[in-house]
Order: C-alpha cells, then structure tokens, then sequence
C-alpha cells in the first residue's frame, strides 16, 4: 500500500515538472471541503489531482488518486468531471463518475459577496460497485465569498448532498478563512458539517497552498472530525494545472 501511495505522489510531483508558466493566475478548487466562487476562464482547461489517507477506527481509506478537470465553456460557467482511484481494506477501485457544473452568478463588491451555483451529479454503476452509490446522487451548493483584505478572505458554502440510497439528503455548511502569507503561499482553517436526521458531523481541515508559477499550485491539508478526534484522521496533498 505504501508503494502504491509512493507511486502516486511521484505521478504528482511529475505532473508539476511539466507545467508550464502562463498568464493567467491559477485559482484552484483544492485543498478544503469548501469551494471558491472562480469559474474557469473560457476556453481554459484545469487539472486538480490529488491523493489521500483517511483512518476512522482503525479502518483506512486510501486516495490513490483523486482527479478533477475543469473547463471553462463560458465567462461565467464551467464545467467539470472528476473521478477518484481508491483502496478500502482490500479493494482497490474507481469511484463513481462525478460530472457537474459551477455557474457564477454575482461578483464581489465591497461587502457584496461573490456568488457561484455549484451542481454535480454522482453516476452510479460507472465505477467499481464498492465505491458507487446504488441510485443517482446529486449535489446542489450555493457558494460565497467576500475579500475582506488583500491578504484574507471568507469564502462560505450552504448546500443539499444526496448519497443515491437515502432520500434525504445531508445539508452541508462550511466556513473558510484564507490567508496570503506571501504573494504565493497562502493558508487556510474551515469548518465543515454535514446535518441529517440520522446524525449530525461536525468536522474541520486546515492547510497550506503554494502557487510555484501562475499556472501550477502544490498543497497540504488535514481534517479532523471534532466528534471523534482521537480516532479520525484525514491528510491529503495535490497538484492543480491550468494546462492552457
């Protein structure tokens, strides 16, 4: 298991060395739970990925890859597809297909805050049956975000997520902090939290981000759930690429 995660960081750190640097300056949808309100410019295409380790209770799951492409169809909307490769216990597998879109809807001015639609679509039977959920599950979230000073910002999510069994769906809220360290390395701490009948989760990630060029960012974050912190753990780290 550690080869398979050692291989997968060396895929990321070479995704890194072919990146070239560009004009546009890379805005990126990873690390955190929570998602920033840019839309892809037009035309331009992203590669956010990634890999994972998460621990609860003695069972492990591990992100071998992680993996999202983001174009930008218009100004103001783009498109996304994303998958993951897993390993849970023994099994080794894709998730479900995860298709979508991010629509911006308001600018931030002043104290008026930057809104984005974010919708996705979890596709069941296109993966491995262990990690795909039985029924379509879609993800509805309305996404903000104020730049308080050049250095901080708020960004701040609400949101309905389906898991394709449950009709109920969890209600997902989140709150960001970002700072800019320097005009490279920034960092952040959130709060996230799923609400359902059968449960709540309140939960939170802190981690670093450094853009090494304009169109190439590296990153680090670990999440712990404030129920269960001595038994839960979360790290992951990644790439994002603005390729053109």
């Amino acid at each position: 298991m550690k080869k398979l995660l050692l291989i997968s960081l060396m895929t990321l750190l070479s995704t890194a060395a072919l990146a070239q640097t560009g004009e546009p300056v890379i805005s990126a949808d990873r690390p955190g739970m929570s998602t920033g309100t840019d839309v892809m410019p037009q035309g331009k295409i992203q590669w956010e990925t990634g890999v994972g380790y998460e621990s609860e209770g003695g069972a492990a799951t591990n992100t071998l890859n992680n993996t999202l492409l983001r174009y930008g169809l218009v100004d103001w909307a783009e498109i996304r597809v994303g998958m993951d490769l897993l390993h849970e216990g023994s099994t080794t597998g894709l998730s479900a297909l995860n298709v979508g879109t991010k629509i911006s809807l308001v600018e931030n001015r002043g104290w008026i805050p930057a809104i984005s639609l974010l919708a996705n679509l979890q596709c069941p039977r296109i993966g491995s049956s262990a990690f795909t959920p039985s029924h379509l599950a879609p993800q509805l979230y309305v996404l903000f975000q104020n730049q308080v000073t050049s250095w901080f910002n708020v960004g701040y999510n609400v949101g309905a997520e389906w898991d394709g069994t449950l009709a109920e769906p969890s209600t997902f809220a989140a709150v960001c902090l970002g700072f800019s360290i320097t005009e490279s390395l920034g960092c952040f701490v959130e709060s996230y939290n799923y609400f359902h009948s059968l449960g709540n989760t309140y939960a939170m990630d802190l981690g670093l981000n450094w853009v090494v060029t304009r169109n190439l960012q590296l990153d680090l974050a670990a999440n712990l759930n404030l129920q269960n912190t001595g038994n839960y753990l979360m790290i992951s780290g990644g790439v994002a690429w603005l390729i053109n």
